[in-house]
């Protein structure tokens, strides 16, 4: 694979693990969770190794692939503080081992993407961690409980194809930010271009026009879902076209 989009590299893999297993006990629809696995991201990250190796206080947020058994699969860390980059580095090491409670959607679990954010404060002289599914600036600031709508990856869906490379556009990194309005059934009602760099280029254009056609595991507040408006980012590098299913 030459080229990458790394927030939906492990796309492709997630649709082939979708098995249709239908389970009686399942809902319509769940988010992808850290759980309470021994393996879950949250007790995998060795927050005692990261403070003695220097690691003060430090908020990153990330996107990850989860598939329809619950195992993190590529991850992407960005918009990190100064000096985060301990923090960082012990998030993506900790990918391959990560066990989360899988998505589900339509009473089947499906593979997702889902985003978050990290945050690790030094108080008293022990760590605290603390992991959010959601990279909202209000929710985190207030600490509600709400999970983003995750992207979802099941059987049957036709109309999305991926997220390709602009056209014209054969080498180069991009950087996204699409504000969509998701309703409680995780369909897509509105999408608005919020952010695109380099501008001009055709990323946006690509990126609303494959997300206009994606279906999403809702909103969740509260243990409820709820339609919601909330900012999906997307990253583009690689020297080719090809498209987010890798």
């Amino acid at each position: 694979m030459n080229s990458r989009i790394h927030y939906f590299a492990t796309v492709a893999m997630l649709a082939l693990l979708s098995a249709p297993v239908m389970a009686e006990t399942l809902p319509e629809f769940r988010p992808a969770l850290l759980g309470t696995y021994r393996r879950s991201l949250i007790n995998t990250i060795n927050t005692e190794s990261l403070m003695k190796r220097g690691q003060g206080d430090a908020v990153l947020m990330f996107t990850a692939g989860v598939s329809p058994l619950g195992f993190g699969y590529v991850w992407e860390t960005y918009r990190g503080t100064p000096n985060s980059q301990l923090l960082a580095r012990e998030v993506m090491d900790r990918t391959s081992q990560a066990q989360f409670e899988p998505a589900v959607y339509k009473h089947l679990h499906v593979g997702v993407t889902l985003t978050g954010t990290v945050s690790f404060s030094i108080v008293g002289g022990k760590p605290h961690l603390r992991i959010f599914l959601n990279q909202e600036e209000s929710d985190l600031k207030q600490g509600k409980d709400f999970i983003a709508p995750q992207l979802a990856f099941p059987a049957g869906n036709p109309k999305y194809e991926g997220i390709y490379y602009p056209g014209h556009v054969m080498t180069g990194p991009g950087v996204v930010a699409v504000t969509l309005d998701i309703d409680v059934n995780g369909k897509v009602q509105n999408a608005i271009l919020a952010y695109e760099h380099p501008a001009g280029k055709g990323f946006g254009a690509e990126a609303l026009d494959g997300l206009r056609k994606a279906v999403f595991i809702p909103g969740f507040r509260n243990g409820k879902a709820v339609p919601c408006r909330f900012t999906f980012p997307l990253i583009f590098s690689g020297t080719s076209r090809a498209p987010k299913t890798g």
